[in-house]
Formats: C-alpha cells, structure tokens, sequence
C-alpha cells in the first residue's frame, strides 16, 4: 500500500493502517493483509478540510480462503476505537467482547492499537472455526489427529457454514515442517523471502465427500525444486485420512530437497574431477551451480574447445559435450557439435567419469575435425 493510499486517512488513522499493512502478517503462511473499499463517513465540508477516510474493508489470509472484515473509525474522534462488521459468510462469528483486551484498553497513541485488535480477533475466529467442526465425527478425528502429530499452530481450519445446521466444503490449511535451509544458495539468491510449503486440503461436505488437496511452495523454494513442474503430488487417496496422507507429502517434499542437494554436490565433484584431470586446460567453468565447463585441447595439431554441459538431473542424465572448432565457423559462429550419446553410469564416481570422457572425446575429435573443414568456412 503507497504513502499516497495511506495519506488519504485521518493521519492518526492512517498509522494504525500503515503498522497494520508493514507488520501484520496473518496465519500460517504469515501473509499480508490488503484494503479494499477505502471511503470517507465524513460530510462534505469534512472532505474540503483534508484527508479523512476512515472506513475501508481488510482482506485477511486465512485457511486458503480470503476472509473480508469491515473497519470503521470516526475521523472526528480518531482517537476512539473502531467498530467491525463481518462479512456475510460469518454473521455466526460472535467475538467475545471481554476477551479483546486491546479493544477494551483501546491506546490512541500506540500505532500497532488496531493489529493488536485484528491478532485478538482472529484468534478468536480460529476457535470458533474449530468449534464448528467439534461436533462432526469425521473432521474432528481428521483436525484431532493431525494436530496431535504437528502441533495447532501448524493448522488452520476454515468452514463454510450454510444456515445453522449444515456446513461445508471445509479446508484444512496445513504448514509442513520441511528443512529448506540445505537447497544450494544459487538457486534461491535472485527470490528473496521466507521458506515454506503448506498443504491445503478441502472435504466437500461434513462426512468427507469429495477430498482434493493442493501444495503450495514460497516463490524461493517453488523455484529451487523446479518450478511448479518440479513436484507433483499424489491425490489424496479415497477414504483416506490426512494423518496417513499429510506424512507422506511431507516425505515427499523433504526427498525433493535431498535430490537437489544430491545434484548438486554430485556437479560439483564431476567438476572437480575434471579441474583434477584437465586442469591446465581449462578455459573457464561455473563456480556457482557447477552445470557448465570449457576447456581447450590440442589434438594433432588441432586445436579445440570443449563444453560440458552438466543437466540440472545429473547424475541420472550424463553431461553433453558440445565440441566448438578455432578455425571454422557456420552461420557467423563457430562450428560446433554435441555429444551426448556415449558408454555412461550413474554409478560411476565423478573421477571414473573424467578419466572415461577423454576416450570420448579421442573418438570424437577425428569426425569433428573433418566435418568442421567440410562443412564450416574458415575464419
């Protein structure tokens, strides 16, 4: 929200929403909160003094779901307390008002006075979303179990309730404890942020129903595992349970890390393993995520470059070696050709891959020395 949206406000209203808007981060995916709906309650001749809206909508982060509460301050009294309304799928939600304490000791002169009263509301709301579902046997095992194995605070529930009597669909928001600190710094440098995964489940109805669920990744790690490609999870299982399926995406999710991380020390002593073997000849190589080296031979008087280029998937996937003459050159660039068809093993260690490459490259080198003549022109 900019200084220029803010400076609409009553100014002492405008800092309670500025501290709301920079330091309130809501839920379990510590989300920020967005206005809508930003109006004056003030009469014309008000208006024509200065800034002075004091009402607007707050769009909260919730249990998957966006919940939309109502503030209305008076800009002729700023110092007074607000009023809330709640939106129409929550005219059930009743807070105790003797359990706001920042509302009650409401402090004109504290900035954080209104988050203080939203952080009060909304643990009050988490509550009453549990005490919805206490008396349907089906999602009370379902919050009861998984909150046993993680903890409440890793849970938010999130209810829609249609009339008194029927609820649903219902969603589970889940936080999934994972060590994300391990992932290779240049893949989460250029994505600033936090680190962190949650699962949301949705039962279409009380008794289960229909069951999808959804994985979400903070932009640092979605890009680090690959991109919304790089992780598929398993549907949730029919008649399943979360305390059975949560675990398992869980694993899944710490597997992924530990691959990455695999791949990663697995590029670096390949490279190693070459700069051991070629060092003198080395041309240039990547010291950040070790995916790519160059070297210069000479074989019989024929000089040559040499890429590697080393997959994002290896050790699963070999290198490519890409040759690239000196002297010839198509098209405007060096004349060049791939090899990325050869005898290669997973299994092999990073210093029997380097000692076998030079005899790839002995009976590559022949054929690519004559179809650079043949086909490239001299530089």
């Amino acid at each position: 929200m900019g200084a220029s949206v803010i400076g609409k406000f009553e100014p002492q209203i405008g800092n309670y929403v500025e501290c709301l808007l920079t330091e309130g981060k809501i839920g379990i995916c510590e989300g920020n909160i967005r206005l809508t709906d930003i109006t004056s309650g003030c009469n014309t001749l008000q208006v024509e003094k200065g800034p002075c809206c004091d009402r607007f909508k707050m769009l909260l982060p919730y249990g998957g779901h966006s919940i939309t509460w109502e503030v209305l301050f008076n800009s002729c009294y700023p110092e007074e307390p607000p009023d809330f309304i709640f939106g129409n799928d929550e005219q059930f939600f009743l807070p105790d008002l003797f359990n706001l304490v920042s509302l009650l000791e409401w402090d004109h002169t504290d900035p954080k006075s209104l988050l203080y009263v939203v952080q009060e509301l909304l643990d009050q709301y988490k509550s009453y979303q549990h005490n919805l579902i206490e008396a349907e046997s089906r999602l009370k095992f379902e919050y009861q179990s998984i909150a046993e194995e993680l903890g409440k605070d890793a849970i938010e529930v999130h209810v829609m309730k249609k009339g008194q009597y029927k609820i649903g669909p219902i969603s589970f928001l889940i936080k999934l404890d994972v060590d994300f600190s391990r992932i290779p710094a240049y893949l989460t440098k250029d994505n600033p942020g936090e680190d962190s995964a949650v699962l949301l489940v949705n039962f279409s109805s009380s008794e289960g129903g229909r069951v999808t669920s959804q994985l979400y990744l903070s932009p640092r790690v979605e890009v680090a595992l690959g991109g919304s490609a790089g992780l598929r999870i398993p549907s949730f299982p029919s008649n399943g349970c979360m305390i059975d399926y949560v675990p398992s995406i869980k694993t899944l999710l710490t597997n992924k890390v530990d691959q990455t991380c695999e791949t990663y020390e697995k590029r670096k002593e390949y490279v190693s393993a070459f700069l051991s073997h070629y060092g003198r000849s080395v041309q240039e190589y990547d010291t950040e995520s070790f995916s790519k080296l160059t070297f210069l031979f000479d074989w019989r008087n024929f000089s040559f470059l040499v890429s590697i280029d080393i997959p994002r998937s290896f050790p699963q996937d070999c290198p490519t070696f890409t040759f690239h003459s000196v002297y010839h050159e198509l098209n405007g660039l060096p004349y060049s050709m791939k090899k990325s068809t050869y005898p290669y093993s997973p299994r092999w260690k990073g210093t029997e891959m380097a000692e076998r490459a030079r005899a790839v490259i002995l009976e590559t080198v022949e054929v690519f020395q004559q179809n650079s003549i043949k086909e490239g022109s001299a530089t």
